[in-house]
């Protein structure tokens, strides 16, 4: 999320505008906060319920939980929290921070200051001023990773943090330097909590959906009838995009498969054989496996696409287009669910400033921060607390469901989440593409 935001795509050209995956935030820790309790609480929704997220993102969640339901994350509890680690930033020496960030998350004053305002201008900006490198995805972040590139703070979505500390990559957070983190709803941090040491490892910040954008004039079909479905319709040949993530792919492929909402997480080898089979007969339909929104974007806009799969901040691209000002364009609620995503930072085991990097993280968790993400880049920001007042363009809640609790949850949107069979996922995406 950063599309890839995820689930997601293959961002690494001039900036987008975010090329992650994009829901509006949600406004309110009140209203976000009983929507993710009838979610599941505490699990990483994918995206925004558990990161595809929700994701890669797919995303956002591509994060592509319930805001953020997560996979094993540890139920609530009154007892004290563990013991972390405790950085001095003080003693740290000077040196850049590298961040492996998203195409338009950095810095730069056209894109996403807003993040890091709070450290550019705090006491260490200059000392160790951030340096940023762009991931395309989150397979393609954890493998470079894993290869040996050792960025200090890298942004992955829920459902990929956990494959990171498997191959001893990251270390948990000092959370006294993170002065908002309570900020964040409990059932979206919760996917970011160690499910055996209780310690945090993914402070999220951005939260969206991913769904199919099309053109109703074009799809004549009504509210009630969305579905995805219409990617195995031989009308729309050659006339819908679909980002290349591997697990959206197949998730896809099994909410057609079930006809019905159903767990896209949570499935069995003969699930995902069935998903890569329907895959192959959309085929067809599919023009493109996308891998930048921006791309799919100009394909619509310039009438080569009728439907396409979207972040929130795409939908809202395409919609507000000039050549799209006489067409009445949707962003689909699917009788199956959206999927969504939550992405966030992590922090790299050998990082040589843990102080400092978690400084900077702590930049994006801001009110402020949350806000602008919103009305930036129309994505929803994990961070609720104060932020409803801040949002600027009111028009986004109506847009995007925000007052609808229900538009967040199962059976309505499904968050990314940890996969411990996602290669199986991965294999027949392939196979897909390939066909």
């Amino acid at each position: 999320m950063l599309a890839a935001r995820d689930e997601k795509e293959g961002f690494g050209m001039e900036h987008e505008k975010l090329s992650r995956r994009g829901f509006v935030a949600l406004t309110g820790a009140a209203s976000l906060g009983a929507l993710l309790a009838a979610c599941g609480g505490g699990e990483e929704a994918g995206a925004p319920a558990t990161t595809e997220a929700p994701p890669e993102t797919e995303a956002p969640p591509e994060t592509e939980a319930p805001p953020a339901t997560t996979e094993e994350a540890p139920p609530a509890t009154t007892e004290e929290a563990p013991a972390g680690p405790k950085f001095d930033p003080e003693s740290e020496p000077d040196g850049p921070v590298e961040v492996f960030e998203w195409v338009g998350y950095d810095n730069a004053e056209d894109t996403a200051a807003f993040m890091w305002k709070t450290y550019d201008e705090g006491p260490y900006g200059q000392k160790s001023p951030l340096k940023f490198t762009f991931l395309e995805n989150d397979q393609q972040a954890l493998a470079k990773v894993a290869s040996g590139y050792s960025p200090e703070v890298i942004h992955p979505c829920i459902a990929y943090w956990r494959d990171f500390d498997a191959a001893g990559l990251l270390q948990p957070f000092d959370t006294s330097l993170l002065p908002d983190y309570e900020g964040i709803p409990e059932a979206i941090r919760a996917a970011g909590v160690h499910p055996e040491t209780g310690l945090v490892y993914h402070v999220p910040f951005d939260i969206g959906f991913s769904a199919l954008t099309y053109r109703a004039d074009k799809i004549q079909i009504s509210p009630e009838e969305e579905s995805w479905s219409i990617l195995l319709n031989p009308e729309y040949e050659g006339k819908i995009g679909i980002f290349s993530d591997d697990a959206a792919i197949i998730k896809i492929g099994a909410l057609i498969n079930a006809g019905e909402p159903i767990n896209p997480n949570k499935l069995t080898t003969e699930q995902i054989q069935a998903a890569k089979e329907t895959m192959i007969k959309a085929k067809p339909q599919i023009r493109t496996f996308w891998g930048s929104q921006t791309d799919t974007v100009n394909d619509f806009v310039n009438g080569n696409l009728w439907a396409t799969y979207t972040w929130p901040d795409g939908y809202w691209s395409i919609k507000n287009h000039g050549k799209m000002k006489d067409v009445e364009v949707r962003y689909m609620s699917p009788k199956e669910g959206r999927l969504a995503w939550t992405c966030g930072l992590v922090l790299h085991a050998e990082a040589k400033h843990p102080g400092r990097a978690t400084l900077a993280v702590a930049a994006t968790n801001t009110p402020a921060a949350s806000a602008a993400l919103t009305d930036v880049y129309q994505y929803g920001g994990a961070q609720q607390n104060g932020v409803q007042e801040l949002i600027q363009n009111k028009e986004l809640i109506t847009a995007f469901s925000l007052d609808d609790p229900a538009a967040f949850a199962p059976p309505k949107a499904w968050f990314e989440e940890y996969l411990p069979n996602r290669k199986e996922y991965v294999d027949a995406a392939a196979e897909v593409k390939a066909a």
